[in-house]
C-alpha cells in the first residue's frame, strides 16, 4: 500500500507564530540529523499519535506545552490526505482530529476546531489499507486475539523506536505488549499473502458450519437412540388405527420403517370428524349423539353469523351518529339558505364580486338560497338515525339468545346421553382417544421420519459436511504453511542478502537466518549447526544490522505482492547508538548532546547502515520511504544515492522553535 509522509506540522498554541513545518520526500531515505534534546526522538510518537494511537508518547513539557494540534500530511496512490489532531491534556488524549484529503493538500495556518473523531480515522486509515472486515474466529466481540485486523496493528512494522531497533528480544513497535504481540502473530499468515481474503472468509465459515453441526449430530444422535423402539410403538400405533376404522392395511412384523411411513402419512392426510369404527372391530357410535354433534355445530355456526351482524350493524350505526352530529354543527352554525335570503332583501352589495349593479339579482340570490335550503333539509334527515336500526339490532339480539339457549338445551341432552350410558360414553372417550392418538402418531412419525434417508435433519447433516469438506480444502492448512514458509523463506534470503553489507560477524553472512511468525523472532545458525534466537546472539551492532535487514527485506516483500495493506514507509530512531561511546556517570559534558564516533570502522558501519536502506528503496524503484532519525551528520551519508537530508538540528534550531517558548 503506498503510504509515504510528505509532511509533520506541529500547530503553535499562541497565533503569532506560523505553523512548523517539516518536509519529507516519497521514495527516497530522509534523513533529520542533530544533537541530543532537540525532538528527534518524538517524531514517531507524533506521527504514531496522529495515526489515531489509543495513548500518546509524545515527549512531555516542551512539546506539548507550547504546541496547540499535531499533524501529518502523507500520499496514498489516489491522492493526499492531512490528518491532525489535538494536543493531550494531562494524561488524557485528545478525541479532536482534523481530516482533510485532495489532489494537492493545503496546509491551514491555524485549525479552527475538529471535524472528525477516533473512530472516524480509524475507519478511514483501515479503509485505506483495505483490512479485512471480520475477526478470524467469526465471533462478533471485537476484542482479543482473533479480533480483526486494523490499520494500527501494522505500525508495528514501520516504527523502529530507539529502544527497538537495537533491541535483541524484541523486533517490533509496541509487541511488549501481550495482547498486540498475539494479534499480530494471528495475522502474519495474512500480512505475508499464505492466505487471502476467500480463506479468511473460509475460515469464519467453519466456525460457524461447525458449530451447526455438532448441534444437528447431538439431536440427531439422541433421536436415533429411540429410534429402535419406535418401530415396534408404529405398528402399535397403527394397530390401533384400524381398531379406528382409519385403515384397512394389515400390519406386518416385517414391514420396513418406510412402510410403516407411508401408512401412517395417509391416515394423516384425512382425518375423520368421529371414529370410524365399525360393528365387527367395537360396539358401533350412538347415532343421536352424531345428530346432536351435527346439531350443535350448525347452531355454533348460525351464532357465529349473528353476532357478526350486530358488530356490522354497530359500526354503521356509530358511523351515522358521528356523521348526523357533524351535519347538525353546519348546520346549526352556517344556515347559508337564510344568510342569503337576508343580504337579497336588504339589498346589499353582491356577496360574490361587491357589486350594487347587478340586475335581477335578488332573484338570483333567491334561487341559490333555494337550492341550499334543499340541501340542508336534505341533511337533517341524514342526521336523524333511522328507527329501523333499532328495530333490527333488537331482532338480532332476540335471535342470538335463541340460539344460544339452543345450544345449551343440546349441550345438556349431550351430558344426560354420556352420563346414563355408558355405551355412549365409551364410544365419546373413543373419539377423545383417537384425536389424541392422531396427534401423537403425527409427532412420532415426524421425528422417525427425519432419521430415515432423505429426512429433513440428515439432509441439512449430510449439506453441511459436504460444506465443510470443501471448506477445509479452501483452507488447507498443508497449503497455507507451504505458503507461509515460503514467504518467510524469500524474507530470509533478501535479510541475508542485506547482511552481506551490514556490521554483522562473517558466520551471519553465511547461511540466512530464519524469521518466524510464530515467536516473531529470528533464528540464526551457530558454530555448532544450532539454530537461537537473536537474543542468544552477543554484541548490539549484531542486532541493530538484523533489525535494518529484516525491515528492508519486508518492505521489498510486500511491494512484490499483488496486493499489501503494510503501508510502505520504515522509520528507524537512532540506529548509529550503538557505536557512540558510551558516557560514564557524572562525566558528561556539553558536547555530549552530539556525539562523535570513536574510529573509522564505526564510521563505515553507519555509512554501511544508510546505504543498505538506500540501496533496498533504489532496488524497489522507490517504491518504499525511509525516515532516519539520528545524530550522524552530512559526513557519513552525503556520497550515498537516494539521501535527502530533510534538517540540521544543531546551533539552536529544534522541533519546536526556541522563539515559542523564549
Amino acid at each position: 500500500m503506498k503510504f509515504h509522509l510528505l509532511h509533520l506540522i506541529i500547530w503553535p498554541k499562541s497565533t503569532n507564530f506560523a505553523p512548523r513545518i517539516v518536509e519529507f520526500k516519497p521514495g527516497v531515505v530522509n534523513v533529520i540529523t542533530g544533537a541530543s534534546r532537540t525532538g528527534k526522538s518524538a517524531i514517531i510518537p507524533i506521527i504514531d499519535y496522529c495515526l489515531a494511537s489509543s495513548d500518546c508518547s509524545v515527549p512531555i513539557d516542551t512539546i506539548r506545552d507550547h504546541s496547540s494540534w499535531y499533524g501529518i500530511v502523507f500520499q496514498t496512490d489516489a491522492e493526499q490526505i492531512l490528518i491532525a489532531r489535538r494536543v493531550p491534556i494531562g494524561n488524557q488524549v485528545s478525541n479532536d482530529f482534523y481530516f482533510s484529503h485532495s489532489p494537492i493538500i493545503s496546509i491551514p495556518p491555524v485549525i479552527a476546531e475538529s471535524n472528525q473523531k477516533i473512530d472516524g480515522i480509524k475507519h478511514m486509515l483501515n479503509t485505506i489499507s483495505s483490512v479485512p472486515y471480520f475477526n478470524l474466529d467469526g465471533e462478533d466481540d471485537n476484542k482479543g486475539f482473533n479480533a480483526r485486523l486494523s490499520f494500527r496493528d501494522l505500525m508495528a512494522l514501520v516504527f523502529q523506536t530507539q529502544d527497538i531497533i537495537a533491541n535483541q528480544n524484541i523486533l517490533f513497535y509496541k509487541t511488549h505488549a501481550h495482547e498486540h504481540r498475539e494479534r499480530l502473530r494471528n495475522w502474519f499468515p495474512y500480512i505475508l499473502g499464505a492466505e487471502d481474503l476467500a480463506v479468511l472468509k473460509a475460515r469464519q465459515r467453519i466456525q460457524i458450519v461447525e458449530k451447526r453441526l455438532n448441534q444437528l449430530k447431538r439431536e440427531f444422535d439422541r433421536a436415533k437412540a429411540v429410534s429402535s423402539s419406535w418401530i415396534s410403538n408404529m405398528r402399535g400405533h397403527l394397530h390401533i388405527a384400524k381398531e379406528y376404522g382409519l385403515t384397512e392395511i394389515d400390519i406386518n412384523d416385517d414391514s420396513n420403517p418406510e412402510v410403516l411411513i407411508e401408512i401412517a402419512k395417509e391416515i394423516l392426510i384425512d382425518i375423520p370428524e368421529h371414529s370410524l369404527t365399525e360393528p365387527k372391530n367395537i360396539t358401533s357410535a350412538n347415532n343421536e349423539i352424531e345428530i346432536l354433534e351435527i346439531e350443535e355445530q350448525r347452531i355454533s355456526t348460525d351464532i357465529g353469523l349473528v353476532k357478526k351482524r350486530l358488530g356490522d350493524l354497530s359500526k354503521l350505526k356509530g358511523g351515522l351518529v358521528d356523521y348526523g352530529n357533524s351535519v347538525k354543527k353546519r348546520f346549526e352554525r352556517l344556515q347559508i339558505s337564510n344568510w342569503l335570503l337576508d343580504i337579497s332583501s336588504s339589498g346589499n352589495s353582491c356577496p360574490a364580486c361587491g357589486s350594487l349593479e347587478h340586475p335581477n339579482g335578488k332573484n338570483e340570490l333567491t334561487k341559490v338560497s333555494a337550492a341550499f335550503k334543499k340541501l340542508e333539509d336534505e341533511s337533517k334527515l341524514i342526521a336523524e338515525i333511522p328507527t329501523s336500526f333499532s328495530r333490527e339490532e333488537e331482532r338480532l339480539n332476540k335471535e342470538l339468545e335463541a340460539l344460544i339457549e339452543a345450544k345449551k338445551s343440546i349441550q345438556q341432552r349431550f351430558d344426560l346421553l354420556i352420563s346414563v350410558d355408558s355405551k355412549t360414553q365409551g364410544d365419546f372417550q373413543r373419539r377423545k382417544n383417537m384425536f389424541l392418538f392422531l396427534g401423537h402418531m403425527k409427532a412420532s412419525m415426524e421425528t422417525f421420519e427425519s432419521l430415515l434417508d432423505g429426512g429433513d435433519l440428515q439432509k441439512e447433516i449430510e449439506e453441511l459436511e459436504k460444506e465443510y469438506e470443501s471448506l477445509l480444502g479452501l483452507t488447507d492448512r498443508q497449503n497455507v504453511a507451504q505458503k507461509l514458509e515460503n514467504a518467510t523463506g524469500q524474507i530470509s534470503n533478501k535479510m541475508l542478502s542485506h547482511l552481506q553489507s551490514l556490521d554483522v560477524e562473517d558466520k551471519y553472512k553465511q547461511t540466512p537466518p530464519k524469521f518466524s511468525t510464530k515467536d516473531l523472532n529470528i533464528s540464526v545458525l551457530s558454530n555448532d549447526n544450532h539454530w537461537h534466537f537473536l537474543g542468544e546472539v552477543g554484541s548490539a551492532s549484531n542486532w541493530v544490522s538484523f533489525h535494518i535487514a529484516l525491515m528492508c527485506s519486508f518492505q521489498e516483500f510486500f511491494l512484490g505482492q499483488k496486493f499489501s495493506c503494510v503501508p510502505s514507509f520504515v522509520i528507524f530512531d537512532q540506529p548509529s547508538q550503538v557505536y557512540f561511546p558510551k558516557i560514564k556517570k557524572g562525566k558528561a559534558t556539553e558536547n555530549d548532546d552530539d556525539p562523535q564516533f570513536q574510529d573509522d570502522e564505526d564510521i563505515k558501519a553507519v555509512k554501511d547502515m544508510f546505504k543498505t536502506i538506500s540501496d533496498s528503496i533504489i532496488e524497489t524503484k522507490s517504491g518504499w520511504q525511509s525516515i532516519i532519525l539520528d545524530h550522524a551528520d552530512e559526513n557519513i551519508y552525503e556520497k550515498i544515492d537516494g539521501i535527502y537530508e530533510v534538517e540540521i538540528w544543531r546551533n539552536g534550531k529544534k522541533l519546536i522553535p526556541e522563539e515559542w517558548y523564549k
